[in-house]
């Protein structure tokens, strides 16, 4: 196996967090920076020390402002600790806030990725001390995702989207969008371009594997299977934005896309919609940066699992909670368009951030060559 260097693994992650801003809602334009995303009121480092604050990193947009309405500002008025904000959780950033001593942010939501990664190159991650979770919001999130250093937050999920007018009936798996003639037209997969990964998971789907069998992946059938696509791919996506569009313009009658996207493109009125078979979940976890003062971490960590606050917050977030208790609080009818509703889970594979984590460098070197070849 290939070792890419930290820097450049770093330089990966960072780019796929990006990418995930897209997924978010929230366009990053290229000289956007951590502190131009900030949110109302950041204090530096110093400051933020002297009074009773904790420090927040999530994903700007549409999330943070939910966050900040139904519990943020509630927890700071109950508390007295102020939450100081701040956004895009960028790898690099919290390699070099331990590695320098000078923390920027205490608290932050991302995915495992970023965790297994980071601790290949060190320590950079609190431990979760679960009792200081009160046991009403913990009783919901299932024990799969509390892990050592971080606790299952939210699903997120990559999926089957389509054009409604294209299809008499809608491509029901992988093996029917590798079908070009029973589902003519344009088709769409992810690029391994600015954070994301190659859809290796959807082509060993396409050519008969079962989901509960992806991993570890074998790789060599999976670009195989690519093979068969890739003439029919009329763009290799790298963000939420550029897939919507293929879509709405009709240049991708099928292909893969955010579920979050999709849904949000369908209320719209754009002739699209997706299947929940065969998606690939993932999940944003919350975490304790090495070295935050992990009281009050910990008391803001529960506050953001409460279960009243998030069901005001997943009403209006097209993202599933990770807390079932969440999802049963939702209003009639919204659990079941989210990716963490048990029938649409159950449907999906979650993916394996660990095998990811170790294989990543190969993968993506490969996809690039395969893609010029």
């Amino acid at each position: 196996m290939t070792r890419i260097s930290d820097s450049r693994r770093l330089q990966f992650l960072d780019q796929m967090m990006k990418s995930q801003l897209s997924r978010r809602g929230l366009l990053l334009g290229g000289a956007a920076t951590a502190g131009a995303l900030a949110m109302p009121r950041f204090l530096g480092a110093g400051e933020a020390r002297a009074a009773e604050t904790i420090r927040f990193c999530s994903w700007g947009g549409s999330i943070q402002k939910l966050q900040r309405e139904y519990v943020l500002q509630p927890f700071t008025e109950a508390s007295g600790i102020e939450v100081v904000e701040d956004s895009l959780p960028l790898s690099s950033r919290i390699k070099a806030m331990v590695d320098n001593d000078a923390l920027e942010f205490d608290v932050v939501q991302t995915d495992l990725l970023t965790l297994l990664s980071l601790e290949q190159m060190g320590e950079y991650f609190e431990p979760i001390d679960y009792s200081a979770i009160a046991p009403q919001a913990l009783k919901g999130i299932p024990e799969a995702v509390r892990l050592p250093k971080a606790v299952g937050y939210l699903y997120w999920s990559y999926n089957i989207a389509y054009r409604t007018d294209k299809f008499d009936a809608a491509p029901k798996d992988w093996a029917e969008v590798w079908d070009t003639e029973k589902f003519p037209g344009g088709r769409t997969l992810t690029s391994a371009d600015d954070g994301q990964y190659p859809n290796l998971e959807f082509a060993l789907l396409a050519d008969g594997v079962a989901k509960e069998d992806l991993y570890p992946i074998d790789v060599d059938r999976a670009f195989s299977a690519l093979d068969r696509i890739k003439s029919d791919v009329v763009k290799w996506w790298s963000s939420g934005s550029e897939v919507v569009q293929l879509f709405t313009s009709g240049e991708a009658a099928v292909g893969s896309a955010y579920s979050g996207r999709i849904l949000t493109a369908k209320s719209e009125g754009a002739p699209v919609d997706l299947a929940w078979n065969q998606g690939q979940a993932s999940l944003d976890y919350l975490m304790i940066v090495k070295g935050a003062p992990k009281d009050r971490a910990m008391k803001l960590i529960d506050a953001l699992l409460a279960v009243e606050p998030s069901v005001e917050v997943f009403n209006r977030y097209n993202a599933g909670p990770a807390n079932q208790d969440v999802l049963a609080g939702l209003k009639e009818g919204r659990a079941a368009e989210l990716p963490s509703y048990p029938e649409n889970l159950e449907k999906m594979y979650v993916q394996d951030s660990q095998w990811w984590a170790d294989n990543l460098d190969d993968i993506i070197e490969r996809f690039h060559e395969w893609t010029f070849a």
